[in-house]
């Protein structure tokens, strides 16, 4: 769409002449509604509102708003206020300042607004009339609206306009009927829009009034909401519509929620994929990826859920190719992320299929806005000027993707920076489009079929070995460390050490990873960052003593395993905030116990510091882990991040038993477990629902 979006809104609820009752719900109507069309997620409008101006001050307005424009201007004006007729049944608004008994001179006549939107240059108008005569009506239904105030004959004039010039006019009520407001007229009620307006409102923001979900509230879409809205509130009034000149819909708004329904599978089909033939079910697969490309969202969409079903599919061959064609469905976004140079703007572009370019991209952060238009998403650093250095994500969510691009600001931007200009102001996409969303649990499920058999057959003979290699044997014979000076402390290990259980734990992690999904997935990566790092501290710190060779091949195997798992998981970078301060606190308190208690001395003077202080190790990490699940955005990533960050602070809590039961050092053991129990309480808190809309 081009040209410009002006919207008028001319709403008066205080009159000067005692004759004309004040109503209720202008202020209210006009709020509301100019506060949607300004919305560029809904309308685009630049809008002006009027309230309690003077007849002269509104004709002025009215000749302003319609002069001077080109033919692919969209304007809206809207009047909220009493309407009164004329001996001759003509028309009028009344204002502020109209006197009953002097209408031409002290009203706005309806004729004056019609000979101005004839004479617009502007091809796409529409008027909405929330008013009508005066009078009186049973308690919490205040009449608005009365009399045979010809709206249809007051505007004939439109029908008359040529140049392809399509006139919208739309009114609360039939000329026989009433318009009611929202307010209770008893003392101290709260005032609300009237029912009229109120469901226009709801109907652009809430976006239901887009009756076939293709992303736009048409004016004929629009009216049908509103007409089915008012009945169930008011049952005799009928809101009215006439065009003139008018060919096809009108789109007024974009819609915040775009449906798409999946249309129903073939009969043939749905038997296909439940064929105990593994080569039809292939080839239902490879014409359900076809059908992921259709310009019919409904029927891609419909494509895209039948795939799902079929990644659980007990053929490898087929469940691996629907994997990979729920792969192709996902939009590829141009860069993978963004860096805001001195201007404070970049751009993303995204590709792929038609249900992939359904994504609609929001911002984490208040400071930055985004703007998109099709596949083109613009990002702009705000007034507040964010520093160098400062990060922040840009969500991307849709009905194949949820995704955080990650962006930083490179330098500087400037507090009086101003958005990138364009040369016509247009809304951007409507917000993630309301499907039938899978769940938390059933995306982690889908997650775990998608893990290739080999991968878990090499998970579960690495575990195995790293069992062997861990195996304690006879009661000590075999120490985990030992530091023979200055401190002389030695642990032998044992059935409960955290090497074993680790690595024990971790075959029955990988047993279950393609039916428990990310958890099972997260506590390998727990296990497996375990075995890591406490190689890793015995060999780095000298304390190995005659288990150099097996904390060696520990080491060596968990290192392979996840360069296994990174080549596998693909995981993308994601920022580190924004995060709930309440979790954050809890993590940053649990890893300075775990810091307190590694620092903690005993009568001779030592601490497991003294031993070596890549001890240290262990609490970076795991807080690392920690922050990361709290600056996780999607459900399947946080999930298996709060596995490995439990995974590590359960096997933290065990290390430090022989701190208790052989070093006889009560103070450090409780400081460990209550540090490792704050950190599993902090990514236990449920994760923030971001905004899906800037």
């Amino acid at each position: 769409m081009s040209g410009s979006r002006v919207a008028l809104v001319v709403a008066n609820d205080e009159y000067d002449d005692p004759g004309l009752r004040r109503l209720v719900a202008p202020a209210q109507d006009a709020a509301a509604l100019a506060e949607v069309l300004a919305d560029p997620a809904v309308g685009g409008f630049e809008v002006q509102v009027l309230r309690n101006a003077s007849a002269q001050a509104i004709r002025v307005a009215v000749e302003d708003f319609f002069a001077d424009r080109v033919p692919e201007d969209l304007l809206l004006l809207h009047f909220s206020c009493h309407g009164l007729k004329n001996a001759a049944g003509e028309l009028y608004l009344a204002v502020a300042d109209t006197r009953p008994s002097r209408l031409a001179s002290t009203a706005v006549a309806a004729d004056f607004v019609n000979r101005q939107m004839a004479d617009s240059r502007a091809q796409r108008i529409a008027l909405f009339l929330d008013c009508c005569y005066g009078g009186a009506f049973p308690r919490g239904m205040v009449v608005r609206a009365a009399g045979e105030a010809q709206v249809q004959d007051a505007f004939a004039r439109q029908a008359d306009v040529g140049g392809g010039r399509g006139r919208v006019v739309i009114t609360a009520s039939s000329a026989m009927e009433y318009a009611f407001e929202g307010g209770q007229l008893t003392t101290g009620a709260a005032p609300a829009p009237s029912v009229f307006t109120g469901a226009v409102v709801d109907g652009l923001t809430t976006g239901e009034a887009d009756r076939d979900g293709d992303g736009w509230v048409g004016l004929s879409e629009l009216v049908g909401f509103v007409t089915d809205r008012v009945h169930r509130v008011t049952p005799n009034q009928n809101p009215q519509m006439w065009t003139f000149g008018s060919q096809g819909e009108l789109l007024i708004a974009r819609s915040r929620i775009r449906r798409i329904t999946a249309a129903p599978l073939a009969s043939e089909l749905v038997e296909a994929m439940d064929s105990p033939l593994p080569a039809a079910r292939f080839g239902v697969v490879d014409y359900l990826r076809e059908r992921l490309s259709d310009a019919d969202l409904g029927q891609a969409y419909a494509a895209w859920q039948a795939l799902h079903r079929m990644t659980l599919d007990d053929s490898r061959k087929v469940s691996e190719a629907a994997a990979t064609a729920i792969a192709s469905a996902v939009p590829n976004v141009t860069p993978p992320e963004l860096t805001l140079d001195g201007t404070g703007a970049a751009e993303v572009r995204l590709d792929g299929p038609p249900l992939a370019l359904t994504a609609v991209a929001s911002a984490a952060d208040s400071w930055l806005t985004v703007e998109q238009h099709g596949s083109l998403i613009r990002v702009q650093a705000g007034e507040s000027g964010p520093g160098a250095g400062t990060t922040t994500a840009l969500l991307l969510t849709g009905p194949t993707v949820d995704l955080s691009i990650p962006v930083r600001v490179a330098k500087d931007t400037a507090p009086d920076q101003q958005p990138v200009p364009t040369p016509h102001p247009e809304p951007p996409q409507p917000e993630p489009p309301h499907v039938e969303q899978m769940q938390p649990a059933q995306k982690t499920a889908v997650a775990a079929a998608m893990q290739p058999w080999w991968l878990v057959a090499v998970l579960v003979l690495a575990a195995a070995f790293l069992v062997l290699v861990n195996w304690p044997g006879s009661a000590d014979s075999r120490k985990l460390w030992y530091d023979p000076d200055p401190t002389g402390w030695y642990i032998y290990r044992t059935w409960a050490d955290p090497a074993i259980l680790a690595a024990s734990v971790a075959v029955l992690a990988s047993l279950l990873l393609r039916f428990a999904g990310a958890p099972a997935l997260g506590v390998i990566v727990g296990c497996v960052v375990s075995l890591l790092e406490d190689g890793l501290v015995t060999l780095g710190g000298g304390i190995s003593a005659d288990e150099t060779s097996a904390w060696a091949v520990t080491v060596a195997v968990s290192f392979a395993l996840v360069v296994v798992l990174v080549l596998t998981q693909r995981p993308r970078p994601w920022p580190l905030r924004p995060v709930k301060p309440l979790p954050a606190a809890l993590v940053v308190a649990g890893g300075l116990l775990l810091v307190i208690g590694l620092s903690i001395q005993d009568t001779s003077s030592h601490s497991l510091l003294t031993v070596t202080p890549l001890f240290l190790l262990e609490p970076l990490v795991t807080v690392a882990l920690a922050w990361s699940t709290l600056a996780a955005v999607d459900a399947v990533r946080r999930a298996w991040l709060t596995a490995a960050t439990l995974t590590l602070a359960v096997l933290g809590a065990i290390a430090a038993i022989p701190t208790w039961t052989q070093g006889h050092s009560v103070p450090v053991f409780v400081v460990y477990l209550v540090g490792n129990v704050l950190l599993a309480a902090g990514v236990l808190i449920p994760a923030p629902r971001l905004r899906s809309r800037p």
